[in-house]
């Protein structure tokens, strides 16, 4: 049974994680609306806040993973290949660092540089792993979310693949 200091705690820290910035950014996001509210609190209070200047490496092609997967809520970040080809620019809502997140052996296929000055929150892979030990539903949620962006990522490279064909050999199979 919680005493009534539990309970005015616990509203205390509810309120101040709703009433933070970075919480409301986080909740708006089409990730976040779809989830419970107590698990998009959960979650949010597993993930550390980062701000990053411009032109700042977040990690660079070829380094280890720290285990950690990173969402934009602000700024601009491309991801460039080895040599400099930039595959992307992210911004607010997107994820990266998946991979190195889901493999930790895995080394980063990417270099992510700060364009604009960004804020991003992390999930560190021990912190999912303790969520999927201690709140099941909750890990199966996140795991849902991380396969849906994956799958995300595979059609958008099929696609991709598609046109490529098509502009190769003339629309011709």
């Amino acid at each position: 049974m919680n005493t009534a200091k539990q309970v005015m705690d616990e509203v205390v820290y509810t309120s101040m994680i709703e009433s933070s910035n970075e919480f409301q950014t986080f909740n708006e996001l089409p990730l976040v609306s779809e989830m419970d509210p107590k698990a998009a609190m959960m979650i949010f209070s597993c993930m550390t806040k980062k701000t990053f200047a411009d032109d700042e490496v977040i990690y660079e092609a070829g380094t280890y993973s720290v285990s950690q997967m990173y969402l934009v809520l602000d700024g601009k970040i491309n991801v460039k290949n080895e040599s400099g080809y930039k595959y992307n620019s992210l911004r607010k809502g997107d994820v990266f660092g998946l991979f190195s997140f889901l493999d930790e052996d895995r080394k980063h296929s990417v270099t992510a540089k700060v364009e604009t000055a960004a804020t991003v929150l992390t999930l560190d892979r021990a912190y999912f792993d303790l969520i999927c030990i201690e709140e099941p539903v909750l890990g199966n949620q996140l795991m849902r979310f991380m396969f849906r962006l994956l799958s995300e990522k595979a059609l958008k490279f099929e696609v991709e693949y598609a046109h490529m064909h098509n502009f190769a050999f003339g629309g011709k199979v």
